[in-house]
């Protein structure tokens, strides 16, 4: 993409219109005349975030800028196709014709702080390849399908307890049973006349048995359809438009209003045909109700004629036939209970698939990193020594694994750095799916019984954001100083300056725009390193920088200076052209230069 123009209603640039050209761009002036607001503006308009933290500023800066009723908009050039992004000061979002690729921008605070943290180093790095973001991109998608079906997991978990815990029971059930059945067939010995009764008996227990799981399976179906049409109904709201004065937006509101009335009717549709089948579910459960009950009448006729011939057969008879029904029950339960088995084991699947999706797109994108680190080396190295370290943050994965935790009675702070380490995400699901005691506690190195708590606890908890949490790689970058490789975190602000910078003009892809890129820098680096890499990458692509230093616009010779001016309530461009042209010469020589002795003096000793 090529940023061709900026244009600013309201404001300090009310009617501001500015061209740039497809190389080197560089804004000039005194302090106070625009040069970083242009910058932001530009940052606000396309909508490109910061880096590093405190990503808000920029946003306030242009608003302030604007004011309330300002809007800024810029037109551009991508594959040959015209784009034109506008936003205005009250936008949360900038609006563009087409899909467009955003620029790399740094604020001076950015260039500063951008190789500090772990977060902005690998920032740089992934600048380089838009291919990256995509990527991280995918792994947003498959972290939220990750999170759903681990909730879902954690919750049939419960279910699958609950069933278990209900069905506890059914083997002293099943034992008792048996006791009876042995009883009962002690009394038909001594009186065969009880036969005929005891037969019809078993034989309408049995019925009964199957009725009543047929009910309780039933009334399960009811419910959900109670819950459904309940569901619709609430759905089936009045839709209240505003009334709409443009043509589009009147077209806009007779679309939703005729989405909404179908939407309506097939909701009024859903609602009717689920109340026909609750209706034919009432009478279905009526007619079993009702045979239900004539059974039970012919099992108390069936139970008064064995009484007669035996009250303790009866006794036993009236018993088993409740035995019987429970155990039926029991036994539905049980296969319920199967069925969630089944369900939890094919949830589980799933989430160990999109593990292995992630762990995919993370082997890429880090093989993809380690090529740009190569890059980097191959143009930067001995002056700067740029590294990555696969997977090395774990911060995140540690921070998830401790807030599920966090309540759990256990002691676990001191366990969580060796979980990180040893444990991979999917090893741990597998680990709470498979209650694997015993391997999980070797491969942590924990006695079995405080492995086993721990483990206990994370099965019986949703802990999809542990499955979730960032592993990233860790970048560092170093500077050669008097033959040592120093860390950024050890280095002076202009040193870390020297190192973001250096990095951040090898990315030849991206337009850069870039604030006073010269800012703590020695000359010797402007003139030797800076200039150069300019003027390479602008070979590739367009760059836009402000400055108040002549070498970068000079040296650098830039394709279009743009000097900008302010009265003091308005900002505007004073002259604008190529670096030979006489009005911008004067501006150099008399703004960035201290006269055209000064300016002079210096061109004789850079041709030199």
């Amino acid at each position: 993409m090529i940023i061709k123009k900026l244009k600013v209603e309201e404001g300090f640039f009310d009617g501001l219109d500015l061209d740039f050209s497809e190389g080197l761009n560089v804004l000039v002036g005194g302090r106070g005349v625009g040069k970083t607001s242009v910058i932001e503006l530009i940052r606000f308009g396309l909508g490109v975030g910061n880096l590093s933290s405190n990503a808000n500023e920029s946003s306030s800066h242009a608003v302030s800028i604007l004011q309330s009723t300002g809007r800024v908009t810029i037109e551009a050039i991508q594959n040959g196709m015209p784009i034109t992004v506008s936003r205005s000061a009250m936008d949360s979002e900038p609006f563009s014709t087409t899909y467009f690729e955003r620029p790399i921008i740094f604020s001076q605070k950015e260039i500063e702080t951008v190789s500090l943290n772990a977060s902005g180093r690998l920032a740089l790095i992934d600048s380089f390849d838009p291919e990256i973001a995509e990527r991280q991109m995918e792994l947003t998608t498959f972290n939220s399908q990750i999170n759903s079906l681990s909730a879902q997991l954690s919750q049939n978990k419960k279910e699958l307890s609950e069933l278990l815990e209900s069905t506890a029971q059914f083997q002293s059930l099943k034992n008792r049973e048996n006791q009876l059945l042995l009883q009962q067939q002690e009394i038909q010995k001594q009186n065969v006349s009880m036969q005929n009764s005891q037969n019809a008996l078993n034989s309408i227990q049995s019925e009964l048995a199957a009725i009543s799981v047929d009910l309780q399976n039933i009334s399960g179906v009811k419910n959900s359809l109670t819950q459904r049409v309940s569901h619709l109904e609430s759905l089936n709201t009045p839709l209240y438009l505003q009334k709409y004065n443009s043509q589009e937006a009147i077209s806009l509101s007779e679309i939703i209003s005729q989405s909404y009335t179908n939407d309506a009717a097939t909701i009024q549709f859903l609602i009717r045909n689920n109340r026909d089948l609750l209706d034919k579910i009432n009478n279905t459960i009526n007619s079993l109700t009702n045979k239900k009950l004539s059974l039970e009448e012919q099992a108390r006729s069936n139970r008064i004629n064995v009484d007669n011939f035996n009250q303790g057969a009866g006794a036993i008879l009236g018993e088993l036939g409740r035995l019987r029904q429970t155990l039926a029950q029991l036994e539905n339960t049980k296969r319920t209970a199967q069925d969630k088995k089944d369900k939890i084991n094919r949830i589980y699947d799933d989430i160990q698939s999109i593990l292995e999706k992630v762990a995919n797109i993370r082997d890429l994108v880090q093989s993809k990193r380690s090529q740009i680190i190569r890059y980097l080396n191959n143009n930067l190295l001995p002056a700067i020594n740029s590294t990555l370290t696969p997977q090395s943050n774990l911060n995140d994965y540690a921070n998830a694994l401790e807030s599920c935790l966090r309540g759990s009675g256990l002691k676990y702070k001191e366990v969580i750095p060796t979980i990180t380490q040893k444990v991979a995400p999917a090893w741990l699901l597998y680990y709470t799916h498979t209650l694997k005691y015993q391997d999980f506690a070797n491969s942590i190195g924990l006695p079995l019984d405080r492995a086993t708590r721990l483990l206990g606890y994370l099965s019986e908890i949703n802990i999809g954001p542990i499955l979730t949490a960032k592993i990233e790689d860790t970048a560092d970058f170093a500077l050669l100083d008097h033959r040592n490789y120093k860390p950024v975190e050890q280095l002076s602000i202009g040193q870390r300056c020297t190192v973001a910078l250096s990095v951040i003009l090898e990315n030849t892809t991206r337009v850069l725009v870039v604030d006073q890129p010269e800012d703590h820098l020695d000359n010797e680096f402007i003139a030797q390193t800076l200039i150069k890499s300019i003027k390479q990458r602008t070979n590739h692509t367009q760059t836009i920088l402000s400055s108040h230093n002549a070498n970068i616009p000079v040296l650098g010779n830039a394709n279009n200076v743009i000097n900008l001016e302010s009265n003091g309530q308005k900002g505007f461009i004073k002259c604008f052209g190529k670096i030979d042209s006489p009005d911008v010469k004067q501006v150099i020589e008399s703004i960035m230069e201290g006269g055209k002795e000064a300016f002079q003096s210096r061109s004789n000793f850079y041709a030199s």
